[in-house]
């Protein structure tokens, strides 16, 4: 019945989410923003949409915008991602080829920036796997909007009933739910503590995710 699989990046392809927690977080203190960290984990995969949030909620120190603070996240987080190896994360390679075996078209659909979607594809050395990448930069809302996995279901020429994907966030889950797409909730606990039990199904592993594709 299904045609694609769909991955979310941070957190489902790389562990990265808590490189992120910390870069945004020390951005925060410099703008005056306490946001205790298990309350930070629940804006996840939410992109530059983060920052307008967040100086809603809690106003800044200094005059800026969410362009220019998603800009300076972006270069820190680059250079501190490739000042050492980047590593998949366990089960990824097995669940990738057991995919790629069964036919199944494979596409990234992540809130990052295309440059750093093919980056960290590169770096794990399976950028030759994937077919289609969407970035939250070619969509009008991010997640916890359907937009993004509403247009890659449409480049793949696919319905998203023809669609699976697989999700780490709260934010990521809502959004594959909310375009129709079967989505794998995978427990990852890097990833704080996310709300994921609106998934179809619940992994805690990704060499479990491959019981269900």
């Amino acid at each position: 019945m299904f045609k694609a699989l769909i991955f979310d990046m941070d957190g489902v392809l790389i562990d990265s989410e808590p490189l992120h927690k910390k870069i945004e977080q020390d951005i925060l203190k410099e703008l005056g923003v306490n946001l205790p960290l298990d309350e930070h984990f629940k804006y996840a995969s939410m992109g530059k949409e983060f920052w307008n949030i967040i100086e809603k909620e809690f106003g800044y120190n200094k005059i800026t915008t969410a362009d220019e603070l998603h800009k300076e996240k972006a270069v820190r987080y680059i250079k501190v991602l490739t000042s050492k190896p980047i590593l998949p994360i366990d089960g990824l390679i097995e669940l990738v080829s057991y995919a790629k075996k069964k036919g199944l078209i494979l596409a990234v659909a992540s809130s990052s920036s295309i440059y750093n979607i093919n980056l960290v594809l590169k770096a794990i050395g399976l950028d030759q796997y994937f077919t289609l990448i969407v970035s939250g930069e070619q969509v009008p809302r991010n997640k916890p909007f359907s937009d993004i996995y509403l247009k890659t279901a449409a480049l793949l020429n696919l319905t998203p009933d023809e669609c699976m994907v697989i999700e780490d966030s709260a934010n990521g889950v809502k959004s594959a739910i909310g375009a129709g797409i079967y989505c794998i909730g995978y427990r990852n606990l890097n990833s704080g503590k996310q709300d994921i039990s609106r998934a179809n199904v619940i992994v805690d592993s990704l060499n479990e995710a491959i019981k269900y594709i």
